[in-house]
């Protein structure tokens, strides 16, 4: 018999077949029938076959090679140019002898088969350049049939005993006569077997299909596609890591009874009657099925949805990585309360997670804590615990159908989906999110949708898209048992106008500080961070007043940034009754909106849209979070600064003729590159009627016709043809200017309105023909994302989808006065090592923490003041050739992405950029 290998290790095709098929097994024994038998019946058969074009001899002379040493392999090694063996895996099935009930699953388990490989060439192999050599390997089994038919039945004696095992028809294997007569002479785009599923080229075919077939053949598609690849990627990690991992840990964890959650919740809360258990018992039919849940921050959303996901496989999505860390502790304790260990059922999935999780094995003393983490990190990639608590850009780019697409939704169906604040997100993202929930339930997974507010346009598709029912979404205010909540204040908002010098906000923000208050100042860029710390610092040095005084932005070296966050969290600003009494000023970005557990006196912030103003606002007064009755201070506690000078500070002072001619002021940073400035104003302007008590703040309201009044009119740029468009802030700023002094309270249940009537109020203008304002179209970015995506768009890379997801725009690099000393660090860290004793792990932990900071690529002046590092620098001396070769190969792979970048850091106010607005 034939030694045919699947693997340049040495792993041969039957004993990968036994493994794919026994993480199928697993699968199968963890979902039961919670899908049709013959699903489960069409993924055997495709993990049996998948890999049969391996037999080809090309295929094995070139796999055993690979398993060579590199010093063994001759320099003129040939490269074989041929198909991808799992299309050459087609021409050894005969779907004619599949006995399933449904004739659309024999197209499933061929999809699947040739597709878990998939290659961007892939197209060129059905009609394109590459589609000769098909017809050329079918002429070389016709033409070499003797050898062919041996290989067939090789492979079939191979497998034929797992085939039995497994219930599987043997005669099912073998070589497809019939298939290579046919594509001899003709390409197999047009055999009509398969579709290519990720490509726009087939995009009409596709769309044809779908209508032609109804639902449930891709349905089947994806769930024998995605759990093929699942089976198949966690065998092959098996056979080639040293994790120690067995098959039957593709699924490890174990999924908890809705009676374990609500016991373990009862211990936490101190009470057998917290609001999560009662809801669920009040709403017993909301248990599990599709849900929108909208409640303040601190209310204990994330317990909520512990008990709705109880006794299935559960995905929790956060926006920001901290976030995501929190939540993975939180779930933790969870379980280690119920009894488990929080390590055999959580996983954390982000960018950073191997670096998290290598740091908790360490401070746990845990001595294999390098092979644990990688265990950790491959049952995280391989979605295998019971709790995945990830980046929403984790998975949320899967609504984008990138090759392999299907291995998410695979994990995800008849699980739950948990997507966390999801007004957090840029309408681009938050636009895929809503594609993503609703293909989920299409193919048959939960979703719940947690957020602390909910713009109308976003809860308008959920609805329409999830056929969500009236108690399918849930405002947690409006239930009757939050009544006294709802009607509770604890922020009473004024304003700050200053002419662009800071000059008034400065001085009101050390006279909080001198009453002994807590002061947070928010600002929605680093650059504005930073010129409102240097005017506080130069205050309180020039009056020499000690109050301790932090500046925290996302642009600190990483340690540092992790020491400044602590020293807020735990010194400066901590959520505790117990906490230090004393008075302090921290300085930040939108980086505290939601990230950190603080709690302040008083809030100074630039203007934004009105959900991140709610966000900003939930760090103040925190403790009466969820008290009755009113807490706010008779003096405004949140006040909003504006920005009433036509020029940045940095700028020179124009000329008296500069100034007869000034242009638009500023109102704040950031409206240009950070919010929606119309978005931003029309809240403001919300705000404003409701304090002059023009208008209220239900969000049933309408204000197209108020808008259309002076002042508010001027506060807008017109419509072609409707009169002049300039000066819009200026306006807005003297509007404010004239209720400056007054202070405006606000219910726990008004901020919630208010944005649902900001968004809602844009929603409404925006379909108005021929409405006088032309306010920037937010919504429009949002609804013209789901168009693309309802008309089909799918990625070719993994990569391009999230890109688009993450809009990223941000690299990450080594400040240029640091890269003597990081160079020097590396060195010393290398000296002594061989390139078999180098560990990512450390460097990533010990090294990089210390001097890499993340920086905007605009900053860099589109890549000009980027510079590559030098690897010769890092390198210690007296290394003999080889194995400078191996560990600068090593260094180049574990630091690629990673730059010198030509810009100041200073200490004090992390990386300094100058073209910020």
């Amino acid at each position: 018999m034939a030694d045919f290998w699947a693997k340049s290790n040495g792993i041969s095709l039957s004993k990968h077949t036994r493994d794919v098929l026994a993480a199928t097994g697993v699968l199968q024994k963890k979902l039961g029938n919670k899908v049709p038998g013959d699903w489960w019946l069409g993924l055997k058969y495709a993990a049996l076959l998948h890999d049969s074009g391996k037999v080809d001899p090309a295929f094995q002379e070139r796999i055993k090679k690979q398993g060579q040493k590199a010093g063994d392999v001759p320099a003129d090694e040939p490269k074989y140019k041929d198909i991808p063996h799992s299309i050459l895996s087609l021409f050894f099935v005969r779907p004619e002898n599949f006995t399933f009930s449904q004739p659309y699953l024999a197209y499933a388990v061929i999809s699947a088969i040739v597709f878990h490989h998939w290659r961007e060439s892939f197209p060129d192999y059905f009609l394109g350049s590459q589609e000769y050599l098909i017809r050329k390997k079918a002429g070389e089994l016709e033409e070499r049939a003797a050898l062919w038919n041996r290989l067939s039945r090789d492979l079939v004696a191979e497998l034929t005993i797992l085939a039995e095992k497994y219930e599987l028809d043997p005669a099912v294997m073998g070589l497809n006569t019939t298939l290579t007569e046919y594509l001899r002479y003709n390409t197999l785009g047009s055999a009509g077997l398969l579709i290519p599923p990720y490509t726009l080229v087939y995009l009409p075919e596709q769309i044809r299909a779908k209508a032609a077939r109804g639902d449930e053949k891709d349905r089947a598609r994806v769930f024998i596609a995605g759990n093929l690849m699942r089976a198949d990627h966690f065998a092959s990690m098996v056979e080639e890591s040293n994790t120690g991992l067995q098959i039957d840990a593709i699924e490890s964890g174990r999924v908890f009874t809705t009676g374990e959650i609500e016991r373990t919740l009862k211990e936490k809360f101190n009470t057998p009657d917290y609001w999560q258990k009662q809801f669920f018992q009040n709403h017993k039919e909301a248990k599990g099925d599709n849900l929108v849940l909208v409640a303040p921050t601190g209310f204990g959303k994330t317990e909520f949805a512990f008990l709705w996901g109880a006794e299935k496989k559960n995905f929790i999505l956060l926006p920001m990585r901290a976030a995501v860390n929190k939540i993975w502790e939180r779930t933790r304790d969870m379980v280690e309360s119920l009894g488990e260990k929080g390590d055999d059922q959580v996983a954390l999935l982000h960018s950073d997670a191997a670096l998290e999780t290598f740091s908790r094995y360490q401070q746990q003393g845990d001595l294999e804590s390098e092979s644990n983490t990688r265990k950790a990190m491959e049952l995280a990639r391989h979605l295998a615990r019971t709790y995945i608590i990830a980046t929403a850009d984790q998975v949320a780019p899967a609504a984008l159908r990138y090759p392999g697409y299907e291995r998410i939704f695979a994990a995800l169906m008849n699980g739950a989906l948990v997507i966390d604040e999801v007004q957090a997100y840029d309408p681009r993202a938050a636009a895929i999110i809503t594609h993503l929930v609703q293909q989920n339930a299409y193919l048959g997974g939960s979703n719940l949708i947690m957020t602390a507010t909910l713009p109308p346009f976003i809860s308008r598709e959920l609805v329409k898209r999830l056929g969500l029912a009236d108690h399918q979404v849930i405002r947690l205010i409006d239930e009757p048992e939050f009544e006294g909540v709802a009607a509770s204040c604890r922020h009473r908002l004024g304003f700050n106008v200053h002419a662009g010098d800071y000059a008034s906000a400065v001085t009101a923000i050390i006279r909080a500080a001198q009453q002994g208050k807590k002061v947070l100042v928010v600002m929605n860029t680093v650059r504005a961070a930073c010129e409102i710390y240097d005017k506080i610092m130069a205050v309180l040095q020039q009056e020499q007043l000690a109050i301790e005084t932090l500046l925290l932005h996302s642009r600190f070296i990483l340690k540092q940034k992790e020491e400044l966050e602590k020293a807020v969290v735990e010194k400066y600003m901590p959520n505790r009754p117990d906490r230090d009494a004393g008075p302090c000023i921290v300085v930040a970005t939108q980086i505290v909106e939601a990230s950190l557990d603080i709690d302040a006196d008083v809030l100074f912030t630039e203007p934004s849209p009105a959900d991140s103003l709610i966000q900003r606002m939930g760090r103040v007064f925190r403790r009466f979070a969820r008290l009755t009755g009113n807490n706010a201070p008779p003096e405004a506690n949140v006040i909003i600064i504006i920005n009433g000078g036509d020029q940045p500070l940095n700028r020179r002072r124009r000329s008296d003729q500069e100034e007869k001619t000034a242009g638009d002021v500023q109102l704040a940073s950031g409206l240009k590159t950070v919010y929606n400035r119309d978005l931003t104003a029309l809240s403001l302007v919300i705000l404003l009627m409701a304090l002059k008590g023009e208008a209220g703040l239900s969000p049933g309201s309408s204000l197209a016709e108020e808008l259309k009044r002076k002042p508010w009119v001027d506060c807008f740029k017109k419509s072609k043809g409707k009169g002049n468009s300039g000066n819009t802030n200026r306006r807005l700023v003297e509007v404010i200017k004239s209720i400056t002094g007054q202070t405006l309270l606000l219910t726990e249940k008004e901020k919630m309105d208010w944005v649902e009537l900001t968004y809602g109020t844009l929603d409404e203008l925006r379909r108005i023909d021929n409405y006088p304002l032309q306010l920037q179209d937010y919504i429009q970015k949002y609804e013209e994302t789901l168009a693309i995506l309802d008309h089909g768009y799918c990625s070719d890379r993994k990569r391009d989808a999230e890109r688009l997801f993450r809009d990223i725009n941000a690299i990450t690099g080594v400040p240029i006065e640091k890269a003597g000393e990081f160079y020097d660090s590396i060195r010393t860290w290398l000296s002594g090592k061989n390139a078999g004793s180098l560990n990512f792990l450390e460097l990533a932990l010990t090294i990089l923490p210390r001097f890499t900071v993340n920086c905007p690529y605009l900053a860099t002046s589109n890549g000009e003041r980027v510079r590559d590092l030098d690897f010769e620098a890092m390198l210690p001396p007296g290394l003999d050739i080889k194995s400078i070769t191996k560990i600068r190969s090593r260094l180049e792979r574990w630091l690629k992405g990673i730059y010198i970048l030509d810009l100041p850091y200073d200490q004090v106010k992390g990386l300094e950029v100058q073209n910020e607005q």
